[in-house]
């Protein structure tokens, strides 16, 4: 068995790829159920600390891995994640199955009220493709309850069910949201690789300040059915992962149409979804037109984020010449007004529209999610059926710290205190057609007009423009912030916890930017950068776990 040549005898579970998995269960140096009993324990180490799982059910995850252990022995694999944990968003609904059954986990978006008293009849699709291909359910990650539409003073990566999540590279330090326990899990190796959803950042942002890999797909290439939900338009559910080679395996089991149960995914051009793992191509980059774009003042994320811009400028540069390094030809992109404005670029982009079409599919969406739950058989009466119910157990239930908190936006679609347009409607269509086309525009335009292959950004400015327009974002690590760095913190608002943003260690990503289903060049690209810049080794978390690979196997040497 050949095993990457950077590891010594035995790999760690904090730098492992799911195709080494896969070769150390082939081999019977471990099997799944070892694997799950040391993710298990490394969770637990953690997570204390961090919060960055809400909940497990590992007696269940064990059976499922005994089941496809003795498959594994008569040679029947289910698919590339056989017998590989996987953990998930707690916004994937999750049902009890009859091979891979996990009863106790709850689905709640975060929010102790959604999560009680009903459980979804139906799973999601993505998870239900990820058991149908082998992968193990260990629990749920924590995220920002309610994917941050709920109240404007919640911080990011905070709710109810999981507490604050911390990130694992700095100590105090935010993890992002709103996948925040999705990022801080694959970046520290408490599973293979763990699902997130993103909206306006929920994947970008975590995969960067977790030292991960994430991909935020083409809204429409992954089902959102039993996904709770933001907005239909812009929402996407996507990997965070260790690597681009193991977010391109979980991309290529998931993506595909969804038949009536999410319209969007009717929009792709093909019948079936490329491979995605044979865009892993090193040499993708060789030859390519690369569009490099760069904000001097930062935009969506406030000051405190861009206190060390220089600093990241430093990693940016170097990215970029690690680029080159893989043979990209790079094209500067001029940004401010499309080269006729000098003005700033948030100036650009409509705000107000963003909450004239979010607000009503926000309502909708969530409508037809309470509409797969089914009451619990123990506790029947908190069983929530419509917004009403939700915002009144919101106010009632102390452990979700409405008064400190907040419940804004749940109000506004619960009480209907301001008038909401139809989602359905022109006029919340126009909104959004507005939004998206005043954003997308800073993407489309230099990919056509310079005919660019790609482009690439910060993490910030990636986010800004490609989430209105629902395009791909594959972010990759490259770096973290030098010693110079200032220690930063998130603003005081008198309620939410003080997060650093800023340290010296703290990771940052690069993101891979294109049109509309160009995920295969994308997912090359990033490879390519990847293998040139091994950035994600250089940094180490500050937080220690003692369980890993090397206490089930003593030494790779005769395998």
């Amino acid at each position: 068995m050949h095993l990457s040549q950077s590891y010594g005898s035995v790999p760690s579970l904090s730098d492992i790829s799911i195709t080494e998995l896969q070769q150390l269960l082939d081999s019977g140096a471990v099997n799944s159920r070892d694997l799950v009993e040391l993710y298990a324990s490394r969770i637990a180490e953690v997570n204390d600390e961090l919060h960055a799982v809400i909940e497990t059910d590992i007696p269940s995850a064990l059976a499922a891995a005994e089941i496809l252990d003795r498959e594994r022995a008569h040679g029947q694999l289910r698919g590339p994640l056989h017998g590989i944990p996987i953990l998930v968003k707690d916004n994937f609904a999750t049902t009890a199955t009859s091979s891979t059954s996990s009863p106790s986990l709850r689905t709640g978006a975060g929010s102790i009220c959604l999560a009680s008293g009903s459980r979804p009849a139906e799973e999601a699709t993505v998870v239900a493709k990820l058991r149908a291909a082998g992968a193990v359910l260990l629990g749920k990650t924590n995220q920002a309850e309610f994917s941050g539409a709920r109240g404007r003073r919640v911080p990011q990566g905070w709710s109810a069910r999981g507490g604050q999540t911390y990130g694992g590279y700095v100590r105090g330090q935010t993890a992002c949201g709103s996948s925040s326990g999705s990022g801080v899990a694959a970046g520290l190796g408490l599973a293979a690789a763990a699902l997130g959803t993103e909206t306006a950042g929920s994947v970008t942002c975590p995969a960067s300040f977790g030292n991960v890999v994430g991909v935020k797909p083409t809204v429409g290439l992954t089902s959102r059915f039993g996904v709770v939900p933001v907005t239909a338009r812009q929402d996407t559910v996507g990997v965070l992962a260790q690597s681009v080679a193991d977010a391109a395996v979980l991309l290529e089991v998931m993506a595909g149409r969804d038949g009536g149960r999410d319209n969007y995914t009717e929009a792709q051009p093909w019948e079936r979804p490329p491979r995605y793992t044979e865009a892993l191509d090193a040499g993708a980059l060789r030859g390519r037109r690369i569009g490099v774009l760069w904000h001097e003042q930062g935009i969506g994320f406030g000051m405190d984020y861009w206190a060390n811009k220089r600093q990241i400028r430093r990693l940016f540069d170097a990215a970029l010449e690690d680029l080159r390094m893989a043979g990209a030809e790079l094209v500067g992109v001029p940004l401010e007004g499309h080269e006729e404005d000098e003005g700033p670029l948030d100036r650009h982009i409509p705000v107000r529209n963003a909450t004239e079409y979010m607000l009503p599919d926000f309502k909708e969406g969530l409508a037809r999610y309470y509409e797969n739950l089914v009451p619990d058989d123990d506790d029947p009466g908190k069983a929530i059926r419509n917004h009403a119910q939700l915002l009144a157990c919101l106010r009632s239930e102390p452990r979700e710290r409405a008064d400190e908190y907040g419940l804004e936006v749940l109000a506004a679609i619960a009480e209907e205190k301001e008038h909401l347009l139809p989602a359905g409607g022109a006029e919340a269509w126009s909104a959004y057609v507005n939004r998206s086309t005043a954003t997308g525009s800073f993407i489309r335009k230099p990919l056509r007009d310079k005919k660019l292959d790609g482009l690439v950004m910060y993490m910030d400015l990636a986010i800004a423009l490609a989430s209105a327009p629902g395009l791909p974002i594959v972010t990759v690590p490259m770096g973290g912030l030098g010693e110079d760095a200032q220690v930063v913190y998130s603003s005081d608002d008198g309620a939410s916890p003080r997060l650093v943003v800023g340290a010296p260690g703290m990771p940052q990503g690069l993101s891979f930017v294109g049109e509309a289903w160009s995920e295969m060049d994308l997912i090359g690209f990033a490879y390519a950068y990847e293998r040139v810049s091994q950035r994600r080794r250089t940094l180490r978390p500050w937080i220690k776990m003692g369980s890993d690979l090397e206490d089930r196997i003593g030494g790779l040497e005769e395998l």
